[in-house]
């Protein structure tokens, strides 16, 4: 008996032995070499080692912190970030040593959706170049700008780490990155002076089901369709960089809910409440852009899923950017990437960097009311007046106006500075207007700083008649 228990004590210090010996410090991909850290922040280091193990993180920049692993081999600390400043390094010793070098410190962006987020600057089969995408390329040479590329994984229960690195922008690394999220940091780093971290997390071809936390589906009262249905990208691809400080995010998506944009109402709001409850850093900006004119079969359509859309802007700290002038309308992948990302930055500068001089918006129906035989809208423009297309020939399109009867018949159009005077002779009291309500209608409607106003209508109708 003596013996069997010295073979067993013997083989168990064997055993805790061997697991010393291969236990090694690890950390999340996301927490790498070329990483940027949000500034002036206290934000997370987080990894794994054996279970018990005295943790030391030493920042370059600050002093360092201890920490234990606990009984599942999990560690993590607070580290307090510098301004915006020079590169510094991150030393961690646990069971092993590990250094991240070349850190830098900045804003943190998050670039999120379907393809017209992903699609990267550089050239890709079966589609249009986006515009100018070589010249931009070639003068992408940005140590400021750091990407991060999360690799596509689908998964049914939330990981705790990804597949990607951290790169510098140059011309060779810019071209496999979203030309969105890259133009859209160009312009913060160029306007900000700072140094810009872009993560991009996007899935060609998805609804926002998947990229929304199983609780944000359950509160939205579908039909139960499961977690492996409808939370499966957030699981594999948002969940692993939780812990991962942002400053905000910027969100391309919809184009696949245009069948069931009554749902989008309440499902994109929950996708972005749920986000900012999971990263529990408060409400975080998150700016989205409108998908743009595109032609859709009749029965789904574009101007319904923006109205979905707008409709989050209901919730804190949201903005859009309208793409309602540069859609095209045979090609769901428009290639004037460069200018959704400037419009993007447009709303971040102005909303999240206090920049007030930033014109961000296109005009926005303030008031309508019945004239008579007319329908007088009334429009508020940031910046400048309003400025229509055609209006010099006494023509502006995209207008249709109805009675009671709930039919649309196309309006002749007026302007007088920020009003517009709709009238037609097939109407005799008007009572509803809709501006670019269809699939494949483009803008008419500017500021002079050349911003679109988006699709809107006054009614609440669900079925109509057009007459013309």
């Amino acid at each position: 008996m003596k013996q069997v228990i010295s073979k067993l004590l013997l083989f168990f210090i064997l055993l805790v032995g061997f697991e010393t010996l291969n236990a090694q410090t690890k950390l999340p991909s996301i927490l790498s070499d070329n990483m940027l850290l949000q500034q002036s922040a206290d934000v997370k280091i987080w990894g794994w080692d054996a279970p018990g193990q005295s943790i030391v993180v030493n920042p370059s920049w600050t002093k360092s912190v201890k920490t234990t692993t606990n009984k599942e081999g999990k560690w993590q600390v607070l580290v307090s970030t510098p301004k915006a400043a020079k590169t510094g390094k991150l030393k961690i010793t646990g069971s092993t040593k590990l250094t991240i070098n070349n850190v830098l410190f900045g804003e943190v962006w998050l670039c999120s959706g379907q393809s017209n987020m992903e699609r990267q600057l550089g050239f890709q089969n079966h589609q249009k170049p986006i515009v100018n995408f070589w010249e931009e390329s070639q003068k992408a040479t940005y140590p400021s700008i750091r990407m991060f590329l999360v690799k596509k994984k689908k998964s049914n229960t939330p990981l705790e780490d990804c597949e990607g690195e951290w790169v510098e922008c140059t011309p060779e690394t810019v071209l496999k990155f979203s030309a969105v999220g890259y133009f859209y940091g160009k312009q913060l780093v160029d306007n900000l002076k700072i140094p810009v971290g872009l993560i991009q997390s996007a899935w060609g071809g998805t609804k926002v089901e998947p990229w929304t936390p199983i609780e944000g589906v359950e509160k939205a009262a579908l039909e139960n369709g499961g977690q492996k249905r409808f939370s499966n990208l957030y699981n594999g691809m948002i969940s692993p960089i939780i812990n991962y400080k942002i400053k905000g995010a910027i969100w391309y998506q919809g184009e696949s809910n245009v069948s069931n944009w009554k749902e989008y109402k309440t499902l994109f709001p929950n996708m972005i409440t749920s986000w900012r409850a999971q990263w529990n850093i408060g409400d975080f900006p998150f700016y989205f852009v409108q998908i743009a004119p595109y032609n859709y079969p009749d029965k789904y359509g574009v101007a319904q899923i923006v109205e979905a859309q707008l409709e989050a802007l209901e919730l804190p700290n949201t903005g859009v950017a309208g793409t309602q002038d540069i859609g095209a309308i045979y090609d769901i992948h428009p290639p004037e990437k460069k200018e959704v990302g400037r419009r993007l930055s447009l709303v971040s500068l102005h909303k999240t960097y206090g920049k007030n001089d930033v014109i961000y918006s296109g005009p926005t129906l303030k008031s309508y009311k019945t004239e008579g035989q007319k329908l007088v809208l009334n429009f508020e423009t940031l910046g400048s007046k309003l400025h229509s297309v055609g209006a010099a020939m006494g023509k502006i399109s995209a207008f249709y106006i109805s009675g009671e009867n709930k039919t649309f018949h196309k309006a002749n159009v007026k302007q007088e500075g920020n009003k517009m005077i709709l009238s037609s002779p097939k109407v005799s009291k008007p009572v509803a207007v809709r501006y670019n309500w269809s699939n494949n209608a483009n803008g008419t409607l500017y500021n002079k700083e050349g911003l679109p106003a988006l699709p809107f209508r006054t009614d609440n109708w669900d079925e109509v008649l057009y007459a013309e």
